[in-house]
């Protein structure tokens, strides 16, 4: 079931996207093809929709490829008796179409699984069902609508005319008349995934979103857009990364005063942007000066829930986790921030500050040596460095501190493997471990030291880590 324009695209492109695709849409609209952004667009007046027109097409639409599935249930057959009747009955009354369009364009895409938890009200535990109308994009523009049926038969091709739909609306209509654009343009950046490299997506967001920018006037919605732009470099590779930094100070100092200038959150999230830059340009003093920035004031902890929430693109999720020293540093945003300002501490050999993070900040190192430099009776708590360590490597081989033992057996047996599945938590914690060696060694912490370098040895040496520390060590002590 296609829309009239679909259907006759589609004859005329012989379900085939790319050039034939380019080719069928040139012919049928002016524009100059050295300053397209992504090649020729759609005349928006072809494909938007009045709503009566609308709810009636997708009412019919998703009446016709989901409503008239038989579902099955393991063990649930009240369950699977109810839905069915529920879906049945729903789609039998066409008054439902109303209420059905305003869920559609209220949640912008919808998937089998949403209607089945719309119409039954609450959510349900479906089985695996592979159904030829794969999702459906709504959005309202003005007072027309926006409808992108996804068919599984062609898939690739619909999505890239999902694509170009939104492409065309950013290109032809303003801003305010289209609910949700920034919605909307990460809808496109998803249809645009798997059809092009990242690189080329990235460069098409960033034209699109100048263009928006130099033809509305300002806004929250083009600040979000800038927002989603300099994210989309951020996460599409080396080339993109490198011009991260000068979309950044753009977009801060355009947005730094007025009505939408940009929240504490938002700041925090560019300044994360920036040292993760510096992370990847190995720039140690902008690794201390953007990771400073961030774990100052509580900045990045202030606003972690929204962070991750908004922007899980950016931020890796994983709960931190304090009380572990043996861990993939990289897994969650915190913990990787403390890892790397470690780090650049001692590559600066800024070991005062070193020291001061690690006695105002457990995920620094962890909760035993946090709580080891501020005891009083070191030497009855340095066996808890051991116990640490033995525990987080039983939890990194079994899952569970149950087996330690066997889990230690099997840890020195594979850690030093490249291939194997320890080799980067231990290469990071090997790491981290020498630099808060360094550290507490330079602020004499003898004993302390003593232990750590002891349990070091015997559960997570690296070599040419060792190594590195040893020339450290004699280096400071010829110094004194």
């Amino acid at each position: 079931m296609l829309l009239s324009f679909d259907e006759q695209l589609f004859q005329r492109t012989k379900g085939q996207a790319g050039e034939k695709l380019e080719q069928a849409l040139e012919a049928n609209i002016q524009f100059v093809k050295q300053t397209a952004i992504w090649g020729a667009p759609i005349q928006s007046d072809k494909f938007l929709l009045e709503q009566e027109r609308a709810e009636k097409f997708c009412f019919q639409l998703i009446k016709n490829y989901w409503g008239n599935l038989n579902l099955t249930f393991n063990n649930l057959i009240h369950e699977m008796n109810t839905v069915n009747e529920k879906v049945e009955q729903f789609f039998a009354a066409q008054q439902n179409s109303k209420a059905l369009f305003s869920f559609l364009h209220t949640q912008g895409k919808v998937t089998f699984e949403q209607l089945i938890e719309f119409i039954y009200s609450k959510p349900v535990p479906l089985p695996h069902v592979q159904t030829e109308l794969e999702d459906i994009y709504i959005y309202k523009v003005n007072n027309h609508f926006l409808v992108l049926p996804i068919y599984r038969e062609n898939e690739k091709y619909w999505k890239m005319i999902g694509a170009k739909k939104i492409y065309s609306l950013f290109l032809q209509v303003p801003l305010m008349m289209i609910m949700r654009p920034v919605e909307l343009m990460k809808d496109f950046k998803a249809l645009l995934a798997g059809q092009l490299t990242a690189n080329r997506i990235a460069t098409i967001i960033h034209k699109l979103v100048q263009k928006i920018d130099f033809e509305n006037p300002k806004s929250d919605e083009v600040k979000q857009l800038h927002l989603l732009n300099v994210r989309t470099h951020f996460t599409s590779g080396r080339r993109h990364m490198l011009k991260l930094r000068k979309c950044v100070q753009a977009l801060l100092e355009n947005w730094s005063t007025g009505k939408f200038a940009l929240n504490t959150k938002e700041q925090t999230l560019l300044g994360y942007m920036l040292f993760q830059e510096a992370v990847y340009k190995r720039n140690y003093r902008s690794i201390l000066l953007q990771g400073m920035y961030l774990i100052e004031e509580e900045r990045i902890n202030n606003h972690a829930i929204e962070l991750v929430v908004e922007y899980a693109d950016v931020l890796s999720s994983m709960n931190p986790q304090p009380d572990t020293l043996v861990k993939d540093y990289r897994k969650n945003y915190l913990e990787h921030v403390f890892y790397e300002l470690v780090n650049s501490v001692v590559k600066e050999e800024q070991f005062e500050l070193g020291m001061e993070l690690l006695k105002n900040y457990e995920l620094a190192s962890c909760t035993t040596i946090f709580q080891l430099l501020h005891a009083e009776e070191k030497e009855t708590m340095l066996h808890l460095i051991e116990a640490t360590v033995q525990r987080d490597i039983a939890l990194s081989v079994d899952g569970s501190p149950q087996n330690i033992r066997e889990s230690i057996i099997i840890w020195q047996q594979h850690a030093l493997k490249k291939d194997s599945a320890y080799y980067n938590i231990s290469e990071m914690t090997s790491q981290h471990i020498c630099n808060l060696l360094k550290i507490l060694f330079w602020a004499e912490e003898d004993i302390l030291v003593e232990k750590l370098l002891a349990v070091y040895k015997k559960y997570l040496l690296i070599p040419h880590h060792f190594q590195y520390l040893r020339q450290f060590i004699e280096r400071r002590v010829v110094q004194c």
